[in-house]
């Protein structure tokens, strides 16, 4: 301002060398002027008195600060976008030094372009550390992966921009900036984005902080920081209203000094947060390994406190939102070599979230650790202990490990009646998942009699309305829809399906699955139009509450393009198949029984529309996969052997269907068509905790 004084004109006006003066100069004078404010950070309330009046100057502010916005109208704010990839490929050869007409280098210089995210001033430095011949282009990543830390915060490597701080340089200011105002609001900011450096980058809901809050976190500290304070979770952050609910206020305060420094930003959706990649690399970069044992113990328990044992549709997508969160949580400490304390409760709450999802290696590592520490501590025949073979019983189910999981399921059964009795609740439970095995199994006798008497038990104990029982009547539909029993199967599903919607809501998984059993029944029946209202129900809600790729939500599309396939229309059948195929082997791998069924279904569809050689690579596979994993003997096996000799014979490969038709006379098994046998069966196998 005072240097604008020394202007010609503003000495002829008698403007004094203040900064008041030149204001009430430019306010006044009636030609065009413009003035920047660069870099405005902090509290940008002091500007004020610094903004000249009139209709003739024109001000720019560059800001990180979204709270400077307040003297722009909304309609003049710009927000500068990401660097675009061909600038930024640029710029890294520039820094660089070398040829960036060079297609060759180009294609080089756009992996670490990706790697850093288009950041300028990260690329700045990238190059500059090729330049000085540290590294070259094409060896600077495996240097980045050991050393990220190092070449981010030095600050020697200065490219074409002369910017003074290397990029976590900058970021530190920022942050030493927060941690001397010594407000709640500034202790807030420096524990979310120290404990969500240890979550995914994106997709970080304040939902966490207040489920954790109304679930009774409270005074959470874990070992001291590298001064030796103590470090804990901020009783500002989990602090209740006088009903009982969340107060975000402080939460929210913290978010905004983070925000004021553009080290976190707003989601499209509010109470949605995301970081920069590598802001995100930064925050846990900083710290110490000390430090990150520390706040990656607080992440993982405000994680794990946040999952409760609720199951309504919120809770199912809140847990199907935490599994990214806690990927990189676990990401994060294998690769910083911390060992995250046992905690019981966190590992069943993480296997609950993994096995719901469909992500059953992940949960079966964690039910096993959690098994064998009960056993240990409890001994064998804790019910605890039992809960939890129980579940890990049930994820062997999920994965078509048959054996394996009634091996466990007839040990958890004989233990309870033994100590709780025939007619406890959890020992009804423990006969349903056996049930549920047999069933998988296709031995349909043998899960009858124990369905039948479940059944019958829980209608007395606990009442016909009850969603035990309700579940002990699908599964019991279920097993008379397979041994063909179609009326009674109706039924019980018809009654189950309008319990559920009025005990449970449309939208609970287990009315989905009950409304999803009856159109089953209504296709086996050729009632084909009122199987595809309700399906279409079904895999709409499913895909809105349980996500697209949840196996539930595979199974309703499949079932959908059943009964398409079933009125002959090939074409939605093979849309719907590919994606179930092609989304279960991404999820549950090749040799999942259920994505063998989608394969099965999908070369059905192939068959139909007499395009033998795409039917014939997938039954092959079929039929060689459930051999390895089924057995010869499963009836399984037996149908797709008879699929495949029907596509032989369409071929005119005579040989090899004489063949196929002698292997399946020696097993002794009677050969049917393989339809599309995708039911939605709301077997029990129930997670126990």
């Amino acid at each position: 301002m005072r240097n604008i004084a020394t202007d010609p004109d503003a000495r002829a006006a008698g403007v004094e060398q203040t900064p008041m003066s030149v204001i009430q100069w430019l306010s006044r004078i009636e030609r065009d002027w413009f003035i920047v404010f660069d870099n405005v950070t902090g509290d940008s309330s002091g500007l004020a008195p610094y903004l000249p009046q009139g209709d003739w100057g024109n001000i720019l502010f560059t800001s990180r600060n979204l709270n400077s916005g307040c003297y722009i109208p909304s309609e003049a704010q710009v927000e500068v976008e990401g660097m675009e990839e061909e600038d930024a490929i640029s710029l890294l050869l520039k820094s660089s030094a070398l040829d960036k007409w060079s297609t060759e280098l180009r294609e080089a210089a756009k992996l670490i372009v990706k790697e850093l995210c288009c950041l300028p001033l990260a690329l700045d430095q990238a190059g500059a550390a090729i330049a000085s011949g540290l590294c070259s282009i094409d060896d600077y990543l495996v240097r980045y992966s050991n050393y990220r830390r190092e070449l981010l915060a030095d600050p020697t490597f200065k490219g074409a921009s002369n910017y003074g701080y290397a990029v976590y340089g900058a970021w530190d200011l920022s942050f030493k900036a927060i941690h001397v105002m010594g407000t709640p609001a500034a202790e807030s900011a420096v524990f979310i984005l120290q404990t969500f450096a240890f979550y995914h980058h994106e997709g970080i809901a304040e939902e966490i902080i207040k489920r954790a809050a109304e679930a009774g976190i409270r005074g959470l500290a874990i070992g001291g920081d590298d001064n030796g304070r103590k470090v804990s979770l901020p009783s500002q952050l989990v602090q209740l209203d006088q009903r009982g609910s969340w107060d975000p206020f402080f939460f929210r305060e913290g978010i905004r000094v983070l925000l004021s420094y553009s080290l976190i930003k707003k989601g499209a959706i509010s109470g949605i947060y995301s970081f920069h990649p590598l802001v995100h690399c930064w925050s846990r970069d900083r710290m110490s390994h000390e430090a990150r044992q520390i706040s990656s113990c607080l992440a993982s328990t405000l994680l794990a406190s946040s999952i409760t044992f609720h199951f309504m549709a919120t809770d199912y997508a809140f847990r199907r939102a935490l599994i990214p969160h806690m990927k990189a949580l676990e990401k994060c400490t294998t690769e910083s070599g911390i060992q995250i304390p046992y905690q019981d409760n966190q590992c069943t709450k993480f296997a609950l979230v993994y096995d719901e999802a469909g992500y059953w290696k992940e949960a079966e590592e964690l039910w096993n650790q959690v098994m064998w520490m009960r056993k240990r501590i409890l001994g064998e025949e804790h019910p605890d202990a039992l809960a939890i073979i129980a579940n890990l019983a049930s994820t062997y189910q999920k994965q078509g490990r048959w054996k394996e999981a009634e091996e466990l399921e007839v040990q958890v059964m004989q233990m309870r009646k033994n100590i709780l009795g025939e007619d406890h609740l959890d020992t009804l439970t423990s006969m349903a998942n056996l049930a549920a095995t047999y069933w998988s199994q296709g031995h349909w006798n043998e899960a009858e009699e124990l369905e039948v008497q479940v059944m019958q038990m829980r209608k007395n104990i606990l009442g016909e309305e009850h969603p035990d029982t309700l579940t002990s009547m699908a599964n019991l539909a279920s097993t008379y829809q397979k041994q063909g029993h179609w009326k009674n199967a109706e039924e019980l599903q018809d009654q189950v399906m309008r319990m559920g919607k009025n005990i449970l809501g449309e939208e609970h998984p287990s009315t989905l699955f009950s409304i999803a059993n009856l159109a089953s029944t209504y296709q086996k029946q050729g009632w084909w139009k009122e199987a595809e209202e309700l399906e279409v129900q079904v895999m709409q809600i499913s895909k809105r509450v349980l996500g697209e790729e949840h196996p539930d939500t595979l199974t309703s599309m499949a079932n959908l393009a059943a009964t398409y396939w079933s009125q002959g229309h090939w074409n939605k059948t093979e849309e719907l198949e590919v994606q179930v195929m092609q989304m279960r082997k991404n999820i549950l791998g090749e040799e999942h029984p259920s994505t063998l069924t989608s394969m099965a279904n999908l070369a059905s569809a192939y068959q139909k529309q007499g395009w033998w050689k795409e039917a014939e690579e997938l039954e092959v596979q079929m039929m060689q996969i459930s051999k390895r994993v089924l057995g010869e003997e499963h009836p399984d096996t037996i149908t797709r052997m008879a699929n495949l000799a029907s596509t032989y014979q369409n071929e005119g490969h005579w040989k090899q269907v004489v063949a196929l038709e002698v292997e399946a006379t020696q097993i002794g098994k009677i050969v049917h068509k393989e339809g599309h046998s995708n039911t939605l069966n709301m077997l029990d196998s129930q997670t126990e905790y």
